[in-house]
């Protein structure tokens, strides 16, 4: 076997075998309590993704309901305050 074949053969082989460092595994998301939310920088704050975790972390916020009075009362309000240039979509 030639010598660039047989370099080649290794490092295709440790390619397949994935050596190195494992992927972490990234947890999920927790979920969000108000206190915390209220907190957030506002580039996050009203992220479809933010406002999925704070409604589990409120089981209030999980009926359609709940969750219609909660964006009437709390999020609209706050994003026009936060926001005040910006119209809502």
């Amino acid at each position: 076997m030639k010598p660039l074949t047989a370099i080649a053969s290794v490092v295709f082989a440790l390619g397949l075998a994935g050596c190195g460092d494992t992927p972490s595994a990234t947890e999920p998301p927790t979920s969000l309590s108000m206190t915390d939310w209220k907190a957030m920088p506002t580039d996050q704050k009203y992220t479809r993704e933010t406002l999925e975790r704070l409604k589990e972390g409120d089981p209030n916020l999980q009926t359609a309901e709940g969750w219609e009075v909660f964006q009437k009362t709390v999020v609209v309000p706050a994003r026009k305050k936060d926001l005040p240039n910006v119209k809502a979509r």
